[in-house]
């Protein structure tokens, strides 16, 4: 089986940036410690570009994401960032060069 990633592109409410980045750090920690099917939760910064945030993850199947999306700590932060955010775009793959 596969890994499952995703790739999220957050547009943020000028001037949030540095708000955004507290809390998406803050996520992206909890959820490498507290979730074992969390392999990687990057957090991309666009050169040059001050109002937007990209997240890599990595988890060890499409279950393990939802789980993800069911945490307590998910939950807060999406409640805690919602006025922040002015787009968002998730996009879902599937690992290919898994063995």
């Amino acid at each position: 089986m596969s890994r499952f990633a995703i790739i999220v592109e957050f547009e943020l409410l000028e001037g949030s940036f540095d708000i955004f980045h507290q809390e998406v750090l803050r996520n992206g920690e909890t959820s490498r410690r507290e979730e074992p099917g969390c392999q990687c939760f990057d957090i991309l910064i666009p050169n040059k570009e001050e109002n937007r945030i990209t997240l890599y993850e990595t988890y060890d199947d499409e279950a393990a994401f939802q789980q993800h999306l069911q945490s307590t700590h998910f939950k807060e932060f999406s409640d805690r960032v919602s006025g922040l955010v002015t787009e968002r775009k998730l996009t879902k793959f599937s690992v290919s060069n898994d063995a």
